[in-house]
């Protein structure tokens, strides 16, 4: 008899552990998107407080509770505090069904909230019809089929029964090229939804429709779906009606005498930058010079530079014939020494010649070239260089990480890995899981998810 209640007992309090560890108990009023790159989860409802961990940019919590400035929130498996300032707030309604979708991955990771911080409930596999039941908008889908629901990534389902599906039939209106390191492709047309997949520099698409807001529906997989148009090189005549007539123009050589000079996509800066050119770099200029601007052979289409900085004098830039590598950007100076270090040791606290951590690494290559950064990732990220956009991501600059299961500070670290972009969508690092200086893919890989920050030393 005493055993019994002795038995009742215990699950009583293993209930009531389960219902305050989990928050099953706690009714959500809605869900939130990070805006911050990092943004803390707080034991209360203050500055003041203890930081439980780091949030990283588009990372999604359920909000519980509506306070005065801040937001309690359930984050993987904790329970917390953040500020309501960095967080965009959509509500939650009914589970309603949004559309349905085909698993298009071997095997998808089915989880308990909208990211891959939260625990995996089970696997569904490929060609397996799902009910879509959110779009959570951070690249994420609220799913039900195979048996179970959850969260997966959009990027693994197909949709087949959305608005404006009718769409991917469409005559397309003109081609594309991608003009940019990695380009997000989305399921409509704005940053507020979700990512379906990501597009590389020199891609080419099928353009449908413009959308009039800044943004393409183009053809994707075997479906539509949308991308901004500012980094979309039109191809086709609907461009500039002069497209049409280059094989008719004259045609000379120029060469660059900026230390880094903008490639636009129309004669004027207030047109969106397709590239960079750098000194000594030869053009092709197609006819003659317009209100101070040339138009050139870019990629596989066209693109508009200030004459000011091209020189058609024959003499590979005139007065710069003292070197291109004198007049080099830092950042291509860092990426050229950065390369000869491929294959050496990871080393923890290490910082060269011979071996390196990973903040030592870059410590190393630009101090050598005369530029004093902080030691450690944090410090780097803290204290040295200037924020820049991932659009705006340039060879040489720095790349800063935050994955939380590598976080061993209790929250306090706005970093947990950096890296050097060196171009071509390839970052440069010591690595910590193959203990050398190594290169790999940015985007569309481990790495792409967890970028909470790009920084430009110098």
């Amino acid at each position: 008899m005493h055993e019994k209640r002795r038995l009742v007992k215990v699950a009583a309090i293993t209930g009531l552990a389960l219902v305050m560890t989990t928050g099953i108990a706690l009714a959500s009023i809605g869900k939130g998107t990070v805006t911050a790159d990092a943004l803390r989860l707080r034991s209360q409802a203050n500055t003041n407080s203890s930081i439980i961990t780091l949030a990283p940019r588009n990372s999604v919590v359920t909000l519980l509770e509506e306070l005065d400035g801040w937001y309690k929130v359930s984050y993987g498996d904790q329970v917390g505090y953040m500020s309501a300032d960095w967080l965009n707030v959509s509500q939650t309604g009914s589970e309603a069904v949004e559309g349905k979708g085909t698993v298009t991955a071997d095997a998808l990771n089915v989880r308990s909230g909208a990211g891959t911080v939260y625990n995996r409930l089970g696997l569904l596999y490929k060609g397996t019809s799902v009910m879509i039941l959110e779009d959570c908008g951070n690249g994420w889908y609220k799913v039900s089929g195979g048996g179970c629901t959850g969260y997966v990534s959009a990027e693994w389902v197909k949709v087949s029964d959305s608005n404006g599906s009718g769409s991917s039939t469409a005559t397309p209106i003109g081609t594309g090229t991608v003009n940019t390191a990695c380009l997000n492709v989305r399921s409509g047309a704005g940053t507020n939804y979700s990512r379906v997949g990501y597009l590389y520099n020199g891609n080419s698409v099928s353009i449908l429709k413009d959308c009039g807001n800044g943004w393409y529906e183009i053809s994707y997989g075997s479906g539509s779906a949308y991308v901004c148009a500012d980094y979309i090189s039109r191809g086709d005549s609907s461009n500039s009606g002069s497209n049409n007539g280059s094989s008719s123009e004259t045609k000379t050589t120029g060469y660059v005498t900026a230390d880094a000079l903008n490639v636009r996509s129309g004669a004027g800066t207030n047109y969106s930058r397709l590239g960079l050119l750098y000194t000594g770099n030869s053009v092709t200029i197609l006819g003659d010079e317009v209100n101070g601007w040339y138009k050139i052979s870019y990629k596989n289409g066209v693109g508009y530079v200030s004459a000011e900085y091209i020189s058609t004098s024959g003499n590979n830039g005139g007065s710069n014939n003292s070197g291109s590598s004198s007049t080099s950007s830092l950042g291509e100076k860092a990426v050229a020494l950065a390369k000869q270090q491929l294959g050496k040791p990871y080393v923890y606290g290490a910082a060269g010649p011979n071996s390196f951590d990973c903040s030592g690494l870059f410590y190393y290559i630009f101090n050598q070239l005369g530029v004093n950064i902080a030691r450690g990732s944090s410090s780097q990220y803290y204290n040295s260089g200037t924020f820049v956009s991932v659009d705006d991501m340039q060879p040489g600059d720095l790349v800063f990480l935050f994955d939380p299961k590598y976080d061993y500070s209790g929250g306090t670290l706005p970093t947990t890995h950096v890296l050097m972009y060196i171009g071509d969508n390839t970052v440069l690092h010591a690595s910590t899981t193959s203990n050398t200086v190594r290169t790999d893919t940015l985007f569309g890989s481990y790495y792409g998810n967890y970028v909470v920050a790009v920084k430009r030393m110098g």
